[in-house]
């Protein structure tokens, strides 16, 4: 008679089997600051038996927030960095780690009492010196950026987590010196830092690297949509009836040497109301302000954008106050376009295909209205050439609305498609529309930083 053992057994038949092979929680999660005394916070947890390629997975009061991979014999703990915690932060949080043999999973509750036990604030407000260092453009968007000469200067924190958002902590900073003439000594900046950063702890400084790619890619991704809103403003410049254009603000990478999360990025403190313009809401739903005329062209650069990339490229978030943007967000149609994002999101951007509305200054622009993009678009796109390279060697087959306006690949019917209501009365003795025609010969703006 054959001996039953752990190698002759079938996983799936035997009822102990997979409890011998699935992943456990060999330490539940617990909750220390960090040794830089500036209010980090990490949560941290530890599985064992890992025997195959996992997923684990962070939630907050039952709300996936992060996921990482773990390779099939990796044990190291794993852990999550809360940035200045505060009370916005409390609740309870997950950790739950799943390969093919199950599951396992840890929680832990984040109260106001447990979080005061672990910081003792300190309300002198003390310095601290930085590095800034600018994205810069010098060839528009025929390369992807180089990082400039840093500035080395000191800047002090007034008011701590502003707004209410918790994707990102945010405050306000005074400027001491050395960042003159981006910031003047005196002024105040805004510094935002990625919060809930998912990171194990086997590699030493895993947690700066995370932090340091992360903030790079926003980065990136701000500034290319502002290098973007500076050829768009320049072709809306040309139209007298379009009025003022839009300003993406820049967006600079700065590391704070004695912060365990030493990266962020910081920007200039805008005065005023702040609006949301074009925004995205928690089930992807894209939601447009349509009020205001600032609303109108945040629209209208949206299209704008959209049609230049040949659908490739949409802006699903713009904020700000009167024309100065900020909080930047992008969805591209696929995996790695220029570099920016690293999953495609389609159905993001065929929602806006069919929720958008041409308005007033689409009409000026000349863009081509949506329901007539998809039979536009070339066969092949090219992700790998630049508009601004487009443009400047004279490619006949470039998305520009400024190109497609002068009629070079516009099809006869486009013009009487799109045109807004408004535009239509201005029309010559043979009934044909003359905006597009009046407009001065445009060449190509110096987008040199």
């Amino acid at each position: 008679m054959e001996v039953e053992t752990i190698e002759n057994v079938h996983p799936v038949l035997h009822p102990v089997f997979p409890l011998l092979l699935a992943p456990q929680v060999i330490r539940k999660i617990r909750g220390e600051p960090f040794s830089d005394a500036l209010g980090h916070l990490k949560l941290w947890c530890q599985f064992f038996n890992v025997l195959s390629d996992s997923i684990i997975k962070w939630f907050k009061d039952d709300v996936e927030i992060a996921e990482i991979k773990r390779s099939a014999g990796d044990e190291s703990q794993v852990a999550l960095a809360i940035v200045q915690a505060s009370s916005r932060d409390c609740g309870v949080y997950g950790c739950t780690i799943k390969n093919e043999y199950g599951s396992d999973t840890t929680d832990y509750l984040l109260s106001s009492d447990i979080l005061a036990e672990f910081f003792l604030r300190d309300d002198s407000k003390v310095g601290e010196e930085i590095e800034m260092t600018p994205l810069l453009f010098t060839k528009g968007l025929v390369d992807p950026g180089y990082w400039g000469n840093k500035f080395f200067g000191r800047i002090m924190m007034e008011e701590l987590q502003i707004g209410k958002g918790c994707v990102h902590k945010k405050s306000r900073a005074k400027v001491i010196y050395g960042l003159d003439p981006i910031f003047e000594s005196g002024s105040t900046c805004i510094v935002k830092v990625r919060n809930q950063i998912v990171y194990g702890t086997k590699e030493e400084n895993c947690l700066a690297e995370i932090n340091l790619e992360t903030t790079k890619q926003e980065c990136k991704i701000h500034n290319t949509v502002r290098e973007y809103c500076k050829i768009f403003a320049a072709e809306a410049r040309v139209i007298d009836k379009f009025g003022f254009a839009l300003e993406v603000i820049p967006l600079y990478l700065i590391y704070r040497p004695a912060n365990t999360i030493p990266y962020a990025t910081m920007e200039a403190d805008l005065k005023g109301e702040f609006l949301k313009y074009c925004t995205m809401d928690n089930a992807g739903r894209l939601i447009a302000q349509t009020t205001s005329e600032v609303g109108h062209k945040c629209c209208t650069f949206q299209h704008w954008i959209y049609q230049w990339t040949n659908g490739n490229l949409l802006i699903t978030q713009l904020e700000g106050v009167d024309t100065k943007i900020t909080n930047v967000k992008i969805a591209t149609k696929s995996k790695g376009y220029q570099s920016l994002t690293d999953e495609g999101s389609p159905k993001i951007l065929e929602q806006f295909v069919i929720q958008h509305q041409c308005n007033y200054y689409c009409g000026l622009l000349g863009l081509r209205a949506m329901t007539t993009m998809d039979s536009l678009q070339p066969s092949k796109v090219k992700t790998s050439r630049s508009p601004m390279l487009a443009r400047r060697v004279g490619l006949t087959d470039s998305s520009s609305p400024q190109l497609l306006k002068k009629g070079s690949s516009s099809p006869p019917t486009a013009k009487n498609v799109n045109s807004s209501p408004k535009v239509d009365k201005k029309t010559d003795k043979y009934g044909e529309n003359n905006t597009a025609t009046n407009h001065k010969k445009w060449s190509s703006p110096n987008l040199s930083e």
